[in-house]
């Protein structure tokens, strides 16, 4: 790849903005836009992102827009599930590279007969497809695994986040996380995401242990408004998941995310506290105000992992793959 690559962008929500925003500082040259709704065809998409002109203009024909030779890396900034394996399908089928932060493990995020497709193709034709995950991985995942490294064996980690979804895009926050919706149980979507970042702190503490969900939806006490939802009394206002791991009685793992429109006056927005205890009781505490808005570290995940791609071969890979450099 070039030191300039030529980039797509599939979307024009919140992430595809920061991506417009963003692409000037890694050099990269836009010039492909895909949009899912053909009511935006045709448009620039720095307008359909609130940001200044492109000179692009967005399509709704993907195949077209993949097999027009103009990009080598598409950024997926789109929704998660069958849509985005549609996508992968595509560009692993036409030797186009793809960034997305739908999820972080493809062994565990796909069903193994979409993954084992979509992996044949890409080594056929090239393309790598990495997941960077929309929560930063820094926080549930790199950062406890690096600090277990200074506490001696058996380490237990707790890791706690506190978001503040009031700036979260609509169709993520409906689609996705089901505020507005009457939905009850877990969060499938903030499972997942925890899921992600588990079985790959399980990996490097070498536990090979089934992972239990825990978590409630948060219901509004009043009609609110949420992003752009109005959320009627009872309906679900946001979410409290957590992921645990038990090995041979003890719990060794437990990750859980709270996604809050405005907390509490004695809850921090964004605020991530990682706790971790050596098996000689030795413990590390990290408390980190992380940004209010995540949509711009998600981005720059993503633009990140543009540079590292072309020292990977060709598949589905995590962003443990590629290249700190």
């Amino acid at each position: 790849m070039s030191t300039s690559p030529r980039l797509g962008i599939y979307g024009a929500g919140r992430t595809a903005a920061e991506l417009v925003a963003a692409l000037p500082e890694i050099g990269g040259v836009l010039t492909t836009a895909v949009v899912h709704s053909s009511t935006k065809a045709g448009r620039d998409i720095g307008a359909l992102t609130g940001q200044g002109p492109t000179g692009v203009l967005a399509t709704h024909d993907l195949s077209a827009a993949l097999s027009a030779g103009e990009m080598d890396v598409l950024l997926y900034a789109g929704l998660v599930g069958e849509h985005h394996e549609h996508v992968m399908t595509e560009c692993a089928a036409a030797g186009i590279d793809q960034v997305h932060a739908c999820f972080v493990d493809p062994a565990s995020s796909i069903i193994p007969d979409v993954r084992d497709r979509i992996e044949t193709s890409a080594r056929l034709s090239g393309a790598r497809i990495v997941g960077t995950g929309m929560v930063p991985g820094l926080w549930f995942d790199v950062l406890p695994t690096l600090l277990s490294s200074g506490l001696p064996a058996p380490v237990s980690i707790r890791v706690e986040r506190i978001s503040d979804i009031s700036s979260w895009g609509t169709e993520v926050l409906r689609q996705e996380f089901g505020v507005g919706t009457t939905a009850s149980g877990r969060s499938a979507r903030a499972d997942s995401v925890l899921r992600d970042s588990a079985r790959l702190v399980a990996g490097v503490l070498g536990l090979d242990r089934e992972l239990t969900s825990q978590g409630r939806p948060i219901t509004a006490d009043d009609d609110t408004r949420i992003g752009g939802i109005l959320v009627r009394r009872g309906e679900v206002a946001g979410f409290d998941q957590s992921v645990v791991l038990v090995d041979e009685g003890a719990e060794r793992l437990r990750l859980t995310w709270r996604g809050l429109a405005g907390p509490g006056p004695d809850e921090a927005p964004a605020d991530v506290v990682v706790s971790l205890t050596g098996g000689d009781g030795t413990e590390i505490t990290a408390r980190v105000a992380a940004p209010l808005d995540p949509y711009p570290g998600t981005a720059a995940r993503m633009l990140q992992a543009v540079r590292g791609l072309h020292a990977l071969p060709p598949g589905l890979h995590p962003p443990t793959h590629l290249s700190l450099g």
